[in-house]
């Protein structure tokens, strides 16, 4: 599963806020914005059937309007603005602007003394309509008369459409500038983290010994740690270079002499070589940090052919055959015993186990080295693989062919931030790669 970083999870909680929110207020404001625009329009129909209404007059018992009326828009056809009067249920007047109108629309007239409002009145267009019945004094006594004032919706719509528009527009254009606030104010707050890492990565690679920089209190108490942990780093590794110190003069007697006798056989004088090499490699080590100047670049073909040659003679009873798989121009900067070490005991393990064939590939790939060691012996179980994986382990406790050695090639992966994969060969047996940092 990928984990995302502090500032892209940040980042996406706030863009995922911002998503919700910003059509949410455009939906709430522009809901807003249609009810006030509603309800001005019935406030204004109103008022224009009360002026109507005054302009009613009944006479000898007939209804009857003025020619001209107060409000133009009821004298012009076709000006959106139309009314119509009804006399018990019967139309007895409507306005010059329903001229060119081939047919008069069906109402519902409210009780007397009430009044109705539609919003979108449906006809071959939709309207916004106002009844009101009130009563006038005929000759047969009060009668009812309704009123009914049709306003289209157009210029109604027009507005809701402009104010839709600015507000999104407007809307978009904080969105963008909340974003780039964000991205500035998550720059400014992770600013003290990535410090750290890079005071860490600094340290890692051996340029300063403590952080030395000022961060938020937040912050303060990680600092603290990582330079506890970092004088008691030095300090372990003070202590393991003066055993080592006191190790090799405790033995350096001794070794002269042995080195010195003349009975010794000649034989013996390159393990006793060795050995020296070893407590010498030891005490660099201790001494040293990943990266120091006696790590040299190592070509790879030279020295897989000098370890299979000893390999052959070691196994000569076993006429192994061992192939080397490996460009002339692959190299990893290393210690030489170190990388002797940890190829030899690899080797020296798949040769045990193999029972004819060992086959050794490297490869550069990706800024990585990668070697691999296959045979065809019995193979390594999956529980011993993972097993052989596990930190903390005993790797020099399996069975003969796969287990010797490996205590060693674990902490020499484990100085050059290396990896090891354990799996199948093709010819069987077990196959054992490892991949170390360029």
């Amino acid at each position: 599963m990928t984990r995302l970083s502090l500032r892209l999870r940040s980042f996406a909680a706030a863009l995922l806020a911002l998503v919700f929110f910003i059509p949410l207020t455009a939906i709430t404001l522009e809901q807003a914005f249609t009810n006030s625009l509603s309800q001005s329009m019935l406030e204004q129909l109103r008022i224009q059937s009360l002026t109507l209404i005054s302009e009613f007059e009944v006479e000898d018992g007939e209804p009857s309007m003025p020619e001209q009326l107060f409000n133009d828009k009821l004298n012009i056809p076709g000006s959106g603005l139309y009314a119509f009067i009804h006399k018990d249920s019967e139309l007895v007047w409507q306005s010059l602007s329903t001229l060119n109108w081939n047919r008069v629309p069906q109402f519902s007239a409210p009780t007397v003394g009430q009044e109705a409002f539609d919003a979108e009145f449906s006809m071959e267009t939709s309207y916004f309509l106002f009844a009101y019945t009130a009563e006038f004094e005929t000759s047969e006594g009060f009668r009812p008369v309704s009123f009914y004032i049709l306003q289209d919706r157009q210029t109604f719509e027009s507005e809701q459409q402009t104010f839709a528009n600015t507000l999104w527009n407007w809307l978009g254009l904080i969105a963008l500038l909340l974003i780039a606030l964000l991205l500035f104010s998550l720059n400014a707050a992770l600013k003290p983290i990535n410090q750290l890492i890079e005071q860490i990565k600094q340290a890692e690679a051996g340029k300063i010994e403590r952080i030395s920089a000022r961060y938020p209190p937040e912050l303060e108490k990680l600092k603290s740690n990582i330079n506890h942990l970092l004088d008691t780093e030095q300090q372990q590794r003070s202590r393991y270079k003066n055993s080592l110190s006191d190790l090799a003069h405790s033995l350096k007697t001794p070794l002269a002499v042995l080195s010195g006798t003349d009975k010794m056989p000649n034989e013996s004088q390159e393990p006793l070589q060795q050995i020296n090499n070893i407590i010498q490699r030891q005490l660099k080590r201790a001494a040293a940090r990943a990266g120091s100047h006696w790590e040299t670049v190592e070509p790879l073909a030279p020295l897989l052919k000098k370890l299979v040659g000893a390999m052959q003679k070691v196994y000569a009873d076993k006429n192994l055959d061992i192939t080397v798989q490996v460009a002339e121009l692959t190299h990893y900067r290393t210690d030489k015993t170190d990388l002797l070490e940890l190829l030899g005991n690899l080797l020296d393990n798949a040769c045990k186990a193999a029972k004819q064939q060992v086959r050794v590939e490297a490869s550069e790939l990706r800024e990585q080295l990668q070697i691999t060691i296959s045979d065809d012996g019995p193979g390594i179980k999956l529980e011993d693989r993972q097993k052989m994986l596990n930190r903390g382990a005993r790797l020099d406790s399996y069975s003969e062919g796969q287990g010797i050695g490996m205590a060693v090639v674990a902490d020499l992966l484990t100085a050059y931030q290396g990896q090891l994969e354990i799996s199948d060969s093709e010819f069987g047996g077990a196959a054992i790669k490892i991949t170390l940092p360029l």
